[in-house]
């Protein structure tokens, strides 16, 4: 065993885990929790933070019980974003639940910012649309929904956060108060060019200026660890999705990733341009590494794992995820049978929050077989939307993107849906090198954060760049699937209003 090793904490939507990797970046150790997901109300998603804590702490203290905790260097944390704590400064209890990214409940506070003709304002600023997947809206409502709440705010009482500032404040003992920049790019309320809160937002939201984090760049440093039973020093925090595309060596200009866990999110690296979408893609910060700013553009599904496990829980078609590839094999390639998983409305590039999940084409004949065929199929039609819209802004802003995907994420070890990615996508599909990308992206930002590496370029890649899967289905299926899926996702918008 070598003599450095890093610790990466990976906070997600279902679980919280803990990952040690030696230092050629292989995986040694893991440990997973998970937590209970709260549902109070239709549309409405929350977590307790405290028990975000507890599972994260726990999993921790799994791997520094092992016996190469003494080697342990530096810890990165990676976790889902746009997700909200609110807590307060004295005592470090939370006001109320951490809203989660998924919840819909300020729908309709958005839409009244539309009408008032704020979106391109935000939009301008933040590279985001509105709409109450982002931090901003979840913020307001805590104020404006706890008795008192904004008033305490106002004076300067009260600590607004994602996710990895709720941890790194606890794991801290509230030495650290800050964010890193991918995680304040995607709360609406930062401005991405001039890389600070910004004045006119925070009033457009009536958030108080006082109650947020200080940014960060990723691999700064941002405390030790005091509530562990080992002293380690906190050198890297990066939001998942970004994260991931630094675990899939997407370091250069039109290189892009895809992530398939809960949701699926698709990143393309622009460099230091800042690209504004014209097909509803989000523009975000990809990371500041070495006091370099380096901007991508985002594609969110909602639904990618997510609707497998739904099949599976809800449905229980199939008793295990690994069953799922062998049976959508068996199905005919032309099923009919078509699942538009807008179980919290849909994503980029259609962004319908009102729309609801459907399935189309049933018919007698239609059994489990065919309705998880079509729920990997949606999967990869839904990517198949981004990567279309991703072609076009990047032809108008005269930048070449890759025809590579690099895919990571659960999902990567069916062999049915991959293949099915590269022939409904047209691009050649490389699995990372571990689905554990987005971990490992945590781990090396805390690497060169600590010193171990000076920058990118001291990073060999990992991935086999060499296995690909190309496209080889019949071209007018292909065209009649696509079809039948649009279709589908028109009819979908239109019930919604």
């Amino acid at each position: 065993m070598g003599v450095f090793l890093f610790l990466t904490i990976d906070q997600g939507t279902t679980s919280s885990r803990s990952l040690l990797f030696d230092e050629k970046f292989n995986i040694i150790d893991v440990f997973q929790k998970k937590f209970k997901q709260i549902y109070l109300n239709e549309s409405w998603v929350e977590h307790n933070p405290e028990e975000i804590l507890e599972t994260v702490v726990s999993c921790c203290e799994g791997v520094l019980k092992g016996k190469y905790s003494e080697k342990i260097l530096s810890v990165g944390i990676t976790n889902q974003r746009e997700t909200i704590v609110v807590w307060d400064k004295k005592t470090g209890k939370p006001f109320y639940n951490a809203i989660v990214w998924q919840d819909k409940r300020t729908i309709k506070l958005c839409e009244n910012l539309k009408k008032d003709g704020l979106e391109k304002t935000i939009n301008k600023k933040t590279g985001l649309l509105l709409d109450p997947y982002f931090s901003a809206s979840k913020i307001a409502w805590i104020l404006d929904n706890i008795d008192g709440l904004r008033k305490k705010a106002e004076n300067g009482e009260v600590c607004v956060g994602t996710i990895d500032t709720w941890l790194i404040w606890k794991l801290t003992k509230g030495k650290t108060f800050a964010t890193d920049v991918t995680n304040a790019s995607r709360t609406s309320l930062f401005n991405i060019k001039e890389m600070q809160w910004d004045n006119d937002l925070l009033k457009i939201f009536n958030i108080p200026p006082n109650c947020l984090p200080e940014v960060k760049a990723c691999d700064d440093y941002y405390g030790d660890t005091e509530i562990l039973s080992k002293s380690i020093k906190i050198t890297g925090v990066i939001g998942d999705q970004q994260s991931s595309a630094i675990g899939q060596y997407c370091f250069k200009e039109g290189e892009l990733k895809s992530t398939y866990g809960t949701g699926c999110f698709v990143l393309a690296n622009t460099g230091e341009k800042i690209v504004f979408s014209d097909k509803n893609l989000l523009t975000t910060i990809a990371c500041k590494i070495n006091n370099k700013v380096s901007y991508a553009l985002e594609g969110s599904i909602f639904m990618a794992g997510g609707l497998m496990n739904w099949m599976q829980s809800s449905l229980q078609v199939f008793e295990n995820i690994s069953e799922t590839s062998k049976i959508a094999s068996s199905v005919n390639p032309a099923s009919a049978v078509i699942i538009i998983p807008a179980f919290s409305g849909l994503g980029a590039p259609y962004w319908s929050s009102n729309s609801k999940a459907a399935i189309y084409g049933l018919t007698q004949d239609t059994g489990r077989s065919e309705l998880i065929h079509a729920s990997l199929q949606a999967i990869s039609l839904q990517t198949y939307d981004l990567l279309e819209a991703f072609k076009e802004d990047f032809e108008n802003n005269n930048i070449s993107l890759s025809n590579s995907l690099s895919i990571d994420g659960g999902m990567i070890e069916n062999d049915w849906f991959v293949k099915n990615l590269a022939d409904i996508t047209e691009f050649d599909i490389c699995r990372a090198y571990t689905k554990e990308s987005t971990a490992l992206g945590a781990s090396l930002v805390s690497a060169i954060g600590i010193g171990y590496f000076k920058g990118f370029d001291n990073i060999k890649t990992l991935m086999n760049k060499n296995n690909k899967l190309k496209s080889t289905i019949d071209k007018n299926l292909r065209e009649r699937i696509i079809e039948n899926w649009h279709k589908a996702v028109q009819k979908t918008i239109e019930m919604a209003y």
